[in-house]
């Protein structure tokens, strides 16, 4: 009697991981360094601060980053259930669907990130794009995308790379079956 042993493409279960982890971290943010102080204002899908020096309008652009930003959680988390239920399957289309709502997530949230920072840009001395850098007077200013973002872009990788590897990492063996037969 032989008994079939399922087979996990552990790759899409790791990328699942990780993108839950990512919902935990600020995707987006700027850091104020100078004069041997540090301050930081940090952006995530459960909100950021109201008041920031280093954007104009900066409680309309939380409100923007803060209405919208549901819309790309919905996408992350329908992605990493496609991820995860994706691993368990010898079928590549879950984990397919996995990858097209996490390259949306990505681009969409790449996309929020602009629409807002376009939009708050009223005149001369502001952030008028997603990332950069500013120095004046030893003081210096970095935005742009950070370790949520960033997790989420690696497991979406990993997600590709777990498809490269679906059919081998899912594809059912017997418990008493061996990868050399001897005859």
């Amino acid at each position: 009697m032989t008994t079939t042993l399922p087979r996990v493409n552990f790759l899409g279960v790791i990328a699942g991981i990780l993108a839950l982890i990512s919902i935990l971290l600020p995707w987006w943010g700027i850091t104020t360094t100078g004069f041997g102080s540090s301050t930081s204002s940090m952006w995530g899908f459960f909100g950021g601060p109201s008041h920031n020096p280093d954007i104009n309008n900066a409680s309309n652009f939380s409100n923007t980053i803060t209405t919208y930003s549901p819309i790309i959680l919905a996408l992350l988390l329908v992605s990493t259930a496609l991820a995860i239920a994706g691993s368990f399957t010898p079928r590549v289309r879950i984990l397919a669907s996995s990858l097209v709502t996490s390259v949306a997530a990505i681009i969409g949230y790449a996309g929020l990130i602009g629409y807002a920072v376009s939009n708050n840009c009223q005149g001369n001395g502001c952030i008028s794009q997603p990332t950069g850098s500013e120095s004046i007077f030893g003081v210096t200013v970095n935005w742009g995308f950070q370790q949520g973002f960033y997790l989420f872009t690696a497991a979406t990788i990993l997600v590709v790379i777990g498809l490269v590897f679906h059919q081998s990492l899912t594809q059912r063996r017997s418990k008493g079956e061996t990868s050399n037969p001897k005859a």
